[in-house]
């Protein structure tokens, strides 16, 4: 074997065995990691505050059509957010009571009685949380990693759900590293609580307030993130890195650029896209899953 092809074989070995054996995840019997599909998570914003418009549900009516129209679309499971994350100073969101944030999911899941597709709720409440899994969500995604509401850890733990920890520093996260070290104390919160392993996926947290250059290099260092274990969830749909790079203002105008780095995102390892166009996520991430799994050991990387 050539030097370059030594230097190939073991990237690519250590792409799959770096920091040990990556736990499955399992979603009311979607099965999330290694040597399974990349899953989409489509959204529903049921927050008129929300940044991208096209994915915002105003009433149930809206939310019964949207949810149809992204499981017929491809999506594996669908994310719910009633108050919008994102960063204020980017977007100048308001913030939303939390009486109104309940109000806004109570009445959203309320009107379905099959939701065809496992329910995430994104919040970093826990009051919020337990009415959505007693209302048929399967899992919790929490921003915050677990740092927002000290009672989050223990409703996530008592009821035996997997939850979505994302790297959040209080400020924004200002390198991979510091994004790496806020998903090891919430590894911690987690395992404090009685978390089990099999039931945490992790989130880099691109965008939410970072620079577009932070937000670029968690992208291309996601093999870092794969050492923490756990399956990796991706979000870049429609975010402000995006149209920073390609001079577009408006999110509606962020497509090509977000299937581009959903691609990318898989290639580097994600195994779950939250993404705005279910369809097109679809397509993107089949690409980067193909380019993950077929490169040639034979030719230098």
């Amino acid at each position: 074997m050539s030097v370059a092809e030594s230097v190939s074989f073991y990237f690519l070995l250590s792409r799959y065995t770096l920091g040990g054996t990556r736990v499955l995840v399992n979603i009311g019997g979607l099965q999330i990691g290694p040597n399974h599909p990349v899953r989409i998570m489509g959204i529903i914003n049921l927050s008129p505050e929300s940044f991208y418009k096209g994915a915002i549900a105003k009433n149930s009516n809206e939310f019964r059509m949207m949810l149809e129209r992204v499981v017929t679309e491809g999506a594996d499971l669908i994310d719910i957010g009633a108050a919008s994350t994102a960063p204020k100073r980017v977007y100048g969101t308001s913030d939303i009571p939390r009486e109104e944030e309940i109000n806004r999911v109570s009445l959203a899941l309320g009107s379905v009685d099959n939701m065809k597709r496992p329910i995430s709720i994104d919040t970093t409440s826990s009051a919020v949380a337990e009415v959505a899994l007693d209302l048929g969500a399967s899992l919790v995604n929490d921003i915050s990693g677990l740092q927002a509401d000290p009672k989050m850890g223990k409703l996530v733990a008592d009821r035996e759900v997997p939850v979505i920890l994302m790297a959040n520093c209080n400020t924004p996260c200002g390198s991979v590293q510091e994004s790496l070290n806020s998903l090891r104390i919430s590894l911690t919160i987690a395992k404090d609580h009685g978390i089990s392993a099999e039931r945490i996926i992790l989130d880099p947290g691109i965008g939410f307030g970072k620079p577009p250059e932070v937000d670029f290099a968690i992208l291309r260092n996601l093999d870092q993130f794969t050492t923490l274990n756990h399956p990796l969830l991706v979000g870049v749909s429609r975010k402000a890195f995006i149209g920073h790079l390609l001079g577009q203002s408006d999110p509606d105008d962020r497509l090509i650029g977000s299937t581009a780095a959903t691609s990318i995102a898989v290639m580097n390892g994600a195994n779950i896209i939250r993404a705005h166009d279910v369809k097109e996520a679809r397509i993107a991430a089949r690409i980067g899953k193909e380019t993950y799994e077929q490169q040639d050991m034979s030719e230098p990387l």
